[in-house]
């Protein structure tokens, strides 16, 4: 049984904060079944970090009028990007002092749950690598294309992975031409189209859009929350099919085919199912059982994407079945992927054609209830993905990084 103590980093600056808060609650569930000592580290919308046990309740995330540096046992942190100190330290403001080390802040390894902004999109990993500490997940690069999808889609069509076209904007360049984006996307595609946001998650901001005038309101709203934005065609006879994928070596999942009301699958559709119950290995409940996930925050269900109706296997033959799982492996190859990814394929029930939708790396990418499905248990998986992280940090201790020159020393040369 493993005796590392695991960060658990959720909350966070993004529109998708809530959904983090119950990923985390989950992740952590599974980590405690599988031995491993867990710090919880809640990351608030303005940015400020704490780490301490009582974090570990979700039932505290509902009260707005707490103040978590004020709850016993709960300090305000951050992480130090000097390698040297390799731990979190207490912040210049807290209560407790100046940098001072507090051996509860100790972590072997940072799992992070952040979802969306600052955390899924290589800006959290940066602060990783520069830290020299090992984390779980993808790489700076990777977790950055993972969240682009106009990259993500260029890159799987390099790779041969058929993938939807699009037209995409800046927001300064919607701001400078309106009228002639809109008449470069119905050059492009006949109505009805998808407008989302470019790196975004958990279907926010996104639209379904009939005619000009519903385009450019979709339009306008996608680019309050993201800088870019993406018009797609709306395929109007079509399934999804969704498998993940974890490694290297990269092995896949068992797929599955998500069911819900309407032309797209929503916020609501994701996160306010209701909940189902689950075993872990060792007789415990999953998160999505366990009571520690009841009571969640705002209407979210706390089993998060557990909760969508989905069927798992996909009702669809063997050979598409292991085509889909073929292009989800080559789809995480494309973004030099790292650790786990959820990837979601539209099947066109007209051509039988499916094409790469988009890639959800870590953590919307946990994806547990497939890997379930895939004879290997959440505490199983995450224990996976810490092992993964810990070996990756020690091959990158073997890449030389800096060299003595004597540029600035002439005497020495």
């Amino acid at each position: 049984m493993p005796h590392q103590s695991v960060a658990v980093l959720f909350g966070g600056r993004s529109v998708e904060h809530e959904v983090s808060i119950i990923t985390a609650q989950q992740a952590m569930d599974a980590l405690e079944v599988a031995g491993y000592k867990v710090l919880p580290v809640y990351i608030a919308k303005d940015g400020a970090w704490y780490a301490g046990r009582p974090l570990r309740e979700l039932a505290l995330f509902r009260d707005p009028t707490v103040k978590y540096e004020d709850l016993s046992g709960v300090h305000r942190v951050a992480v130090s990007p000097d390698r040297t100190a390799r731990f979190l330290v207490m912040h210049p403001y807290a209560k407790r002092g100046f940098f001072k080390r507090d051996p509860e802040l100790w972590a072997d390894v940072f799992f992070p749950c952040l979802h969306g902004t600052f955390g899924e999109d290589g800006t959290l990993q940066g602060v990783f690598e520069m830290a020299d500490v090992p984390y779980v997940g993808c790489g700076v690069q990777a977790a950055a294309l993972g969240m682009d999808k106009v990259r993500s889609k260029a890159l799987c069509k390099a790779a041969g992975i058929p993938a939807l076209d699009c037209v995409w904007a800046t927001r300064a360049q919607w701001q400078r031409d309106p009228l002639g984006f809109l008449k470069k996307v119905e050059g492009a595609f006949p109505y009805p189209v998808i407008v989302k946001p470019c790196s975004l998650g958990s279907s926010i901001g996104v639209k379904r859009c009939l005619d000009s005038a519903g385009l450019r309101e979709a339009v306008d709203t996608a680019l309050v929350l993201d800088e870019r934005v993406l018009v797609e065609p709306a395929l109007t006879n079509f399934r999804e099919v969704n498998c993940s994928v974890i490694g290297p070596p990269y092995e896949a999942s068992t797929c599955e085919m998500p069911h819900y009301k309407g032309d797209l699958l929503s916020f609501e559709s994701k996160y306010s199912s209701g909940g189902k119950s689950g075993k872990l290995a060792g007789g415990k409940m999953s998160a999505a059982g366990m009571g520690k996930a009841a009571g969640a925050k705002a209407g979210v269900s706390a089993a998060g994407m557990a909760s969508l109706n989905r069927t798992i296997p996909a009702p669809i033959s063997e050979e598409l079945t292991k085509e889909a799982q073929r292009l989800a492996v080559a789809a995480f190859e494309a973004i030099g992927g790292e650790g786990i990814a959820r990837v979601d394929f539209l099947l066109d029930d007209n051509t039988g054609q499916l094409s790469f939708n988009e890639i959800n790396t870590m953590p919307g990418s946990l994806a547990y209830y497939l890997w379930e499905a895939s004879g290997v248990g959440f505490d199983q998986l995450v224990t996976k993905l810490v092992e993964g992280a810990l070996k990756r940090n020690e091959s990158r201790r073997g890449t030389q990084f800096a060299m003595d020159v004597n540029l600035l020393h002439p005497a020495r040369r």
